[in-house]
C-alpha cells in the first residue's frame, strides 16, 4: 500500500510540480517581459530626456543668440543716437559761432562807420579851426596895419 500511497503521491505531486514548473515558467517569462519593458521604458525616456536636453540647448544657444543680437542693436541704437545728438550740437555750436560772426562783423562794420563819421567830424572842426586862425590871424594883421600907420606919423 505503501507502494501505491508512493505511486499515487508520485502521480500527485507530479502535476503539482508540473504546476510549479509551468508558474516558474511563467513567471520567468513575465518577468523577462518585465525587463525588457523595463529596459524600453528607460530607453525611451533616456531618449525623451536626451531630446528634451538637446531641444532646452538649443533653445538656450537661441534665446543667448536671440539677446546678444538685442544687445547688439540696442548699443547700435544708442551710438546711432549719441552720434545725432553730437552732430546736433556741433550744428547748433556752429550757427552760434555764425551767429556771433555775423553780430561782430556788424559791431565792427557800426563802429568803423561812427569812427568815419568822427574823423571827419574831427577834420571839419579842425578845417574850422584852421579857417577861424586864419580869419582871426588876417583880422588882427589888419587891425595891426591900421595901427602902424598912426604910430609913424
Amino acid at each position: 500500500m505503501m507502494a501505491e500511497q508512493d505511486a499515487s503521491a508520485g502521480e500527485e505531486t507530479s502535476p503539482v510540480a508540473r504546476l510549479l514548473e509551468v508558474a516558474a515558467r511563467n513567471a520567468d517569462e513575465l518577468l523577462g517581459e518585465s525587463r525588457t519593458e523595463a529596459a524600453s521604458i528607460v530607453a525611451a525616456a533616456q531618449s525623451d530626456a536626451d531630446r528634451l536636453t538637446g531641444s532646452s540647448q538649443a533653445q538656450a544657444e537661441q534665446l543667448k543668440a536671440s539677446a546678444s543680437a538685442e544687445a547688439d542693436r540696442v548699443l547700435a541704437d544708442a551710438h546711432a543716437e549719441a552720434e545725432r545728438v553730437r552732430a546736433e550740437l556741433e550744428r547748433a555750436r556752429a550757427e552760434q559761432s555764425a551767429e556771433l560772426d555775423r553780430q561782430r562783423t556788424t559791431v565792427l562794420g557800426d563802429l568803423a562807420e561812427q569812427k568815419a563819421t568822427l574823423e571827419a567830424e574831427v577834420a571839419r572842426l579842425q578845417q574850422l579851426e584852421q579857417d577861424l586862425r586864419d580869419r582871426m590871424r588876417s583880422y588882427l594883421t589888419q587891425q595891426l596895419a591900421q595901427i602902424e600907420p598912426t604910430t609913424s606919423g
